[in-house]
């Protein structure tokens, strides 16, 4: 019998491997073979899945980006101030691996941004991040865990932007695990505090 492979499985095994081969070796000097080695395939059965190193990175964009949207879809309602900052402190701690990825995306993509096109469909994905945040605000704020004068919809998509910086420092100077968990640590205090309802806190 032919043996049965998983599609699914098997494009995410590339894409592992190729995230691995342009963080180590960096985009522009990667090459398909390279790729093709790590994930322990010959070139051309990589080419049946992949056309080209380009489509392999967008993949791996695409595969993040709809990761995250994937989680905040499951996502229910916090119900309370500090289950919603807990909630932020863990979507901040990504993997060092996923982190030090920001750096071929910026090599790769960076030139992207002059296009329209390419900023919109990044910004669709802060946009329903954003959303949520601020879905998640609204709700804490009716729930009186939540000063009710904050904005909810400015503030979702200030969070969105905050998540991002934070997660980008990581992987763009490679700061230590520790020193980026005290960070993390410090942005949700932080945010944690001008949030509070002044009945919560008494």
């Amino acid at each position: 019998m032919p043996k049965i492979v998983d599609k699914e499985k098997m494009r995410n095994d590339i894409l592992d491997a190729a995230m691995r081969v342009f963080v180590e070796k960096g985009y522009h000097a990667t090459t398909v073979s390279n790729v093709a080695e790590a994930a322990s395939l010959a070139k051309g059965t990589l080419y049946i899945y992949f056309k080209s190193k380009d489509a392999m990175t967008t993949a791996i964009v695409d595969r993040h980006l709809a990761g995250i949207t994937e989680q905040i879809a499951a996502e229910t309602l916090c119900q309370t101030l500090d289950a919603f900052l807990e909630d932020l402190q863990q979507t901040m701690d990504v993997p060092a691996e996923q982190a030090a990825f920001h750096r071929v995306f910026f090599e790769v993509f960076g030139p992207s941004f002059a296009s329209d096109e390419f900023t919109d469909h990044v910004a669709q994905f802060f946009d329903k991040l954003g959303s949520y945040y601020a879905k998640q605000i609204a709700h804490l704020q009716k729930k009186g865990e939540i000063a009710e004068h904050h904005n909810a919809v400015s503030l979702g998509r200030v969070l969105a932007s905050m998540l991002d910086g934070v997660v980008l420092h990581k992987g763009l100077f490679g700061i230590s695990e520790r020193r980026h968990r005290s960070m993390i640590k410090d942005a949700v205090t932080m945010f944690g505090k001008g949030l509070q309802s002044p009945t919560s806190s008494e």
